[in-house]
């Protein structure tokens, strides 16, 4: 298990670290579209074509890509009302199946964001003339950082112990 850990640390840290700037650079210029927008159309009584499907394009991105980081790190919503109600034993049961759910959906994720992609290749976005498969593509890439991610988080959990 040691082995694995040298091996997967520089691979884990690399994919989250790059993911993490990449979902800022994604909101630093969805701010930046947005506040051009609301120039363009209030100020200037001329709002840009390309602004709104290029905003909503960034945002479908970096939500879902950021939902990857939050699972890295197990900081997303949780119920833990009856975690201290539960055995150490039940504990670790309801924490594999919510490893299978998760694993469960983010193969959902890979193959049915993979259908959406092939479907909507010839369709393109008005005002950016993008094909719509390329919004659909954070599907199946966020599937495979889902499971990256699970990863991450298990390879910590038996650090821990």
């Amino acid at each position: 298990m040691e082995r694995f850990r040298k091996i997967w640390a520089p691979i884990d840290k690399g994919i989250f670290t790059a993911l993490k700037y990449i979902c800022a650079g994604m909101l630093s210029a969805l701010i930046l579209i947005v506040f051009y927008i609301f120039i363009g159309r209030y100020i200037l009584h001329d709002s840009p074509m390309w602004g709104e499907p290029l905003s909503l394009l960034l945002l479908s991105w970096m939500s879902i890509l950021g939902s990857a980081l939050v699972l890295r790190t197990d900081e997303h919503l949780r119920v833990t009302m009856f975690d201290n109600k539960l055995s150490k034993k039940q504990m670790l049961l309801t924490d594999i199946l919510t490893l299978l759910c998760v694993l469960a959906f983010a193969g959902f994720m890979i193959f049915y964001g993979a259908h959406l992609m092939k479907q909507a290749r010839s369709n393109t976005i008005a005002g950016i003339n993008v094909p719509y498969a390329w919004m659909y593509a954070s599907l199946p890439v966020t599937g495979v950082l889902y499971i990256f991610a699970l990863v991450s988080q298990w390879v910590g959990r038996l650090e821990q112990k």
